[in-house]
């Protein structure tokens, strides 16, 4: 929730306070390194972090014609050269977190802040003058789409895994150690449930099976 004092400002028809941007980029030093700056004259310390001075900037948030995610354009200043030396250390610190807050002086030893989002680095590009981040939620070229897959006789858990819940000991006679992530297959989940009781633990399978078996079975009947 906004800080009361953060929504007084806001609406004032003249606020009292200097609205400021603060961003932070993590590169991947060990351990991880986060470089904080704002555009002002003078160093700002927030939630006990200092933000320190530099020329940079972002650009609102957009959408392009063809549907593209929403990104935003991070621009750092390149003339002293400081930037670009973390760069090349780092592989132009793509897929690094980052992130962007906007809040007010008047506010700032609440900690609050009006806007404060977190995103991605996607693409990196440099020139003499700035070095130009694209930033975004996630990068379609390193994901894979859905991330769970609704399936009737496949479970989508990982075997042994907490949501699997499948802890008879390797030690054990009754142990199976794979499974066919199927629901009544020659190793799969009713039989891991006959092993629990053969073990004398509990019996959590197959009530743990992840796949949906709720889902109706196609027919070729011509219709849905």
């Amino acid at each position: 929730m906004t800080h009361p004092i953060l929504l007084a400002e806001k609406n004032l028809l003249a606020t009292g306070g200097q609205w400021v941007w603060l961003y932070e980029v993590e590169v991947p030093t060990d351990p991880p390194t986060r470089f904080r700056f704002v555009r002002t004259p003078e160093q700002i310390t927030f939630r006990g972090n200092i933000y320190y001075p530099f020329p940079i900037t972002h650009s609102p948030m957009k959408s392009t014609e063809s549907g593209d995610l929403p990104s935003v354009n991070l621009t750092a200043s390149n003339v002293s050269r400081e930037v670009i030396a973390t760069l090349e250390a780092h592989r132009g610190l793509i897929g690094q977190p980052a992130r962007i807050i906007l809040t007010n002086m008047v506010a700032i030893v609440t900690n609050q802040a009006v806007v404060e989002q977190d995103f991605r680095i996607l693409t990196m590009t440099a020139t003499e003058e700035a070095c130009v981040a694209q930033l975004g939620d996630i990068s379609l070229y390193e994901n894979f789409f859905p991330g769970q897959r609704m399936m009737k006789y496949f479970c989508r858990h990982q075997y042994r895994s907490a949501a699997c819940g499948y802890a008879v000991p390797s030690s054990a006679g009754a142990f199976l150690s794979g499974c066919d992530k199927s629901l009544d297959g020659q190793n799969g989940c009713e039989a891991h449930g006959a092993s629990e009781t053969a073990a004398g633990v509990a019996v959590v399978h197959p009530d743990r099976f992840g796949g949906f078996t709720g889902i109706p079975t196609p027919t070729t009947e011509g219709s849905i």
